[in-house]
């Protein structure tokens, strides 16, 4: 039993792969390729042949109609032609002389030419040889024919050649004399009947189909690995820890599959980092405190102040450290909130304890409705649009609130104040935070980004250099970016996040 199913299953891994795919592909473009191309040259040579035989079988009129113009009670034998000797009816009207040759009704144009040999061989009149043909379908066109310096039997057979080419019940009269005609049709080479099949249309048909499946199957490889770029971008740019779904062929489910033993392997790798700097960082707590407890007994007060800044700061780099691996193994989950609430809450808690921070959020949008013969009340009623204002997205509610304080507390700490505003689009929401600071001198910002890394005009105030490094953590593992515009009053933080995750 076992043995079957691993013999289904490697099966299926052949059936399924690239390579197989591939390989079933090229035999079968091959074998649509050769049959399209056979069915082309069959019918390329079907029609040559229908056409060379058409053009002797004029070749062969004319022989007969010189034969009939220099003995007309000759008797005519055809395999091909249906022959009738006729005298057409001739009516005058208006001074114009025309010939009525009682064709069928529905043979409704006529094409007249005259056909002659080079003009170095006509001797007289009589080697001029006026021809009509009408056909229910078509009006041929005779003007290479009769431009041509070959002889009357070349031009008889690219005549037959023409009509053969355009099918139609056509019907030639060619004039032997003043008064005689000679009537004919061929149904075995004029008519639609007698065509060779066209399978050359097919064969397009055919040939365009290949293309086409080839086309898809190779988008199909390209669809696989650009919807495997699309989701590794996602998990690369979000920090999801979720596996990606295997799916496609079995080349690019190996590839998935190692994708997420790489994604697997680097979280482990993380989160023992995590635990070690967590560990090491809470293990330096309790020596601290007993250094603070310890230089309370030092009598020189200079040196003991100077500790005590020493034993701050160290507090401080252990505090920023903790905070940076607690925010390394969080493992929240995104949800869906209204961003403005979440903002409005941490503005006001600030509010609350007195700090100068404030908020500008979306407006509420209102529009008036009038009353109408159910209301109760004929007077205008107003109505609250919310929506526009809740800014709702999907994120990780804790994550933006801590990196939305850690801004807010810079701002504080460095700028005076903190002005929050919120704005959103269908794709995405921006949170700025404006102090109005003097540090303005800074080359480039972005390094403040780097752990440890503070500003010149941060000597004086107590930190250990995480916060913009905790927060842009925190907009890129959202998707988004973390970005400063200097003023001339200020310095704004831009949070740009998408809405969805």
């Amino acid at each position: 039993m076992i043995e079957e199913r691993c013999t289904q299953t490697n099966w299926s891994s052949w059936l399924f792969s690239a390579t197989t795919i591939s390989i079933t592909m090229l035999g079968f473009a091959f074998v649509c390729g050769l049959t399209s191309a056979l069915m082309w040259e069959r019918s390329n040579s079907s029609w040559q042949t229908h056409l060379d035989r058409a053009f002797n079988a004029g070749v062969a009129l004319f022989g007969t109609v010189s034969e009939l113009r220099s003995q007309p009670s000759r008797p005519v034998d055809s395999d091909i032609f249906v022959y009738q000797i006729t005298q057409p009816k001739r009516i005058t009207s208006e001074n114009v002389t025309q010939l009525y040759f009682g064709v069928p009704s529905n043979a409704v144009y006529e094409t007249s030419l005259t056909l002659h040999p080079p003009s170095a061989a006509i001797t007289s009149a009589g080697d001029r040889i006026a021809v009509r043909v009408y056909s229910p379908q078509f009006r041929y066109s005779v003007a290479s024919i009769q431009t041509t310096n070959n002889g009357l039997a070349f031009q008889f057979g690219e005549l037959s050649r023409g009509i053969a080419k355009l099918c139609s019940d056509a019907t030639m009269f060619v004039e032997l004399d003043q008064d005689s005609w000679l009537r004919l049709n061929a149904p075995v080479i004029w008519s639609c009947s007698a065509r060779p099949s066209d399978l050359r249309l097919p064969a397009l048909l055919l040939a365009g189909l290949t293309l086409g499946i080839l086309f898809s199957v190779a988008n199909g490889f390209s669809q696989m690995l650009e919807r495997l770029a699309a989701d590794v971008r996602k998990a690369a740019t979000s920090g999801s820890i979720e596996e990606i779904p295997e799916r496609g062929a079995n080349e690019v489910k190996s590839l998935t599959s190692a994708v997420n033993t790489f994604f697997a392997s680097e979280r482990q790798r993380l989160e023992k980092r995590a635990l070690l700097l967590s560990g090491i960082s809470h293990d330096l707590g309790t020596p601290a405190t007993r250094l603070k407890l310890r230089t309370a007994l030092i009598e020189d007060k200079v040196l003991r102040e100077k500790l005590d800044r020493d034993i701050d700061q160290m507090t401080d780099m252990i505090d920023g450290v903790l905070s940076y691996t607690r925010h390394e193994m969080d493992l929240e989950t995104p949800r869906k909130i209204s961003m403005r609430s979440l903002v409005e809450s941490i503005v006001d808690d600030y509010e609350d304890l007195g700090k100068p921070v404030t908020l500008s959020a979306p407006q509420q949008v209102n529009f008036e409705r009038l009353g109408n013969v159910f209301s109760q009340s004929s007077e205008s009623t107003r109505v609250l649009i919310r929506d526009h204002q809740r800014v709702l997205c999907k994120c990780r509610p804790n994550a933006i609130r801590r990196a939305l304080t850690n801004l807010i507390e810079n701002a504080l700490k460095y700028g005076e104040s903190a002005h929050v505003t919120l704005s959103a689009t269908a794709e995405e929401f921006k949170i700025v935070v404006s102090d109005n600071g003097s540090h303005t001198t800074f080359d480039d910002p972005e390094k403040l980004l780097e752990p440890f890394v503070r500003g010149d005009n941060a000597t004086l105030q107590r930190g250990a250099g995480l916060g913009l490094t905790i927060t842009d953590s925190v907009v890129k593992n959202h998707g988004g970016i973390l970005r400063f515009e200097q003023r001339s009053d200020g310095l704004d933080v831009i949070m740009e996040l998408p809405r969805w995750i």
